[in-house]
């Protein structure tokens, strides 16, 4: 019976990097040099990306552990890819750099194993990658990876030679590993898209096996449909209905139920393709026009130019709401109007429609001119006042927001506080306000 391996056992016949990979790694590791007019000590006579120029002294700590760092390379054969991650540790002994390397992780795919291994010591390896560090540690990060042109040598001679990849992340690998016949399946058979929602993790791969990829050969193939229009050709079959290509573009499988009735299913799909717009887009339409109360005849339920038909509805129901809104404002003018007085040389005055507010809001440079404020004053949610002076009743001056009793705020140009002058009248103006609504209520009870 064959020996079964250890973790030692790959660590210990793992493919062997070039020299040029430690020097790469020794490289992105800094040294030191210290110097006075006597002596100068290098740490090292490698090149490194950084060197620390420090003044020697007879207090100069040469002996110290200086730092750890990882990296990470990419190799692979015919029949094997290991994703090989190392451990450098730097330290320094009487003025000289060393270095102590280690494998920490490795992962390695081969006959369709992926097997994955890491250092418990210097010594030892078990099944399972190791944590490099902790979340909180200042050696938490991702690996250097060396930049050795790995995706090309993985696509001319490893088992991913046959796949057509056009960028790959290292936590790619294992996935494509995994499921790279499917892949090629999709690729050869001219079917890109699906074959891409593959790669990009995009499919639940328990649905889409190679018994499935079989089966729906010819519907993929030298085509870009992706998963999505084989659902939507699902759904529509299931109906009793034929597929019409190109749909899935303009309707998602769980739209196939939204399609109006008195419509046959072919008309409205090629309606749809026809007008490219989605069906979103069209139940907008049909929503709007049922607001407004306009009956669905056969031309309106199919106009001929959807988007214009849409648009009109737009058009049609905003000048709706815009009424509504106009007469809301004026009934509140006309109900508060125990809200409007001149107080000094103030003057407190009530919107009178929509586009007072939308015109204080530009000309002082704040909010109150925004949807959200004009409808809940049209619905009695909050209240906007104006405050002017008398001499110029017509120029904004400070925009007052009231409500249940109280001043909510009170905002001049660029949402500018008021004085203590005006402050001292606005609250005048507040206390006579909420005696009167106190009145009003009192008479209402009685």
């Amino acid at each position: 019976m064959r020996k079964m391996k250890t973790a030692n056992d790959y660590a210990k016949n793992c493919l062997k990097p070039p020299k040029a990979f430690f020097e790469w790694c020794y490289y992105n590791m800094p040294t030191y040099k210290w110097a006075n007019k006597q002596q100068t000590i290098i740490g090292s006579e490698r090149k490194h990306y950084y060197t620390h120029e420090k003044r020697l002294t007879k207090n100069s700590r040469l002996t110290f552990f200086d730092r750890k760092d990882h990296f990470q390379i990419i190799l692979s054969t015919r029949k094997r890819i290991e994703i090989q991650t190392y451990e450098i540790v730097s330290s320094f002994e009487s003025g000289k750099q060393k270095f102590h390397v280690q494998l920490m992780n490795l992962e390695q795919f081969s006959n369709n194993k992926h097997i994955k291994i890491g250092a418990v010591n210097d010594k030892y390896y078990q099944f399972g990658l190791i944590q490099l560090g902790t979340m909180f540690s200042i050696y938490y990060q991702r690996p250097s990876l060396y930049p050795n042109k790995w995706l090309d040598r993985l696509l001319a001679i490893s088992e991913l030679r046959y796949l057509t990849l056009h960028s790959v992340y290292v936590d790619d690998i294992a996935f494509i590993y995994k499921y790279r016949q499917r892949i090629e399946y999709a690729q050869r058979i001219n079917a890109p898209a699906l074959a891409k929602q593959i790669i990009e993790r995009k499919l639940d791969m328990r649905s889409i096996t190679m018994n499935w990829l079989k089966r729906n050969k010819v519907f993929f193939r030298n085509s870009q449909r992706t998963y999505q229009a084989y659902q939507v050709k699902q759904a529509l079959e299931s109906l009793g209905t034929k597929y019409i290509a190109g749909v899935e573009a303009f309707m998602g499988a769980d739209d196939v139920q939204k399609m109006p009735k008195g419509v046959k299913p072919i008309t409205f799909q090629n309606y749809l393709m026809k007008q490219q717009r989605t069906i979103g887009f069209y139940q907008d339409y049909i929503d709007m026009l049922n607001e407004i109360g306009i009956p669905i005849t056969p031309m309106k339920r199919l106009p001929k130019d959807l988007k214009r038909a849409h648009d009109k509805a737009v058009d049609t129901l905003n000048a709706m709401k815009r009424e509504i809104v106009r007469k809301e404002f004026a009934k509140r003018a006309n109900e508060e109007s125990f809200l409007e007085m001149t107080i000094k040389e103030v003057q407190f005055i009530l919107p009178r429609e929509a586009n007072d507010l939308i015109e204080e809001g530009k000309r002082l440079k704040h909010c109150v001119g925004g949807s959200s404020y004009i409808d809940q004053h049209a619905e009695g949610r909050t209240t906007i006042v104006f405050a002017r002076k008398t001499a110029e009743p017509d120029k904004p001056y400070y925009t007052i927001e009231y409500r249940d009793s109280r001043l909510i705020q009170v905002s001049g140009w660029d949402n500018k506080k008021p004085d203590e002058h005006l402050r001292e009248v606005v609250n005048h103006w507040l206390q006579i306000v909420n005696e009167r609504i106190k009145r009003k209520e009192k008479k209402y009870v009685a």
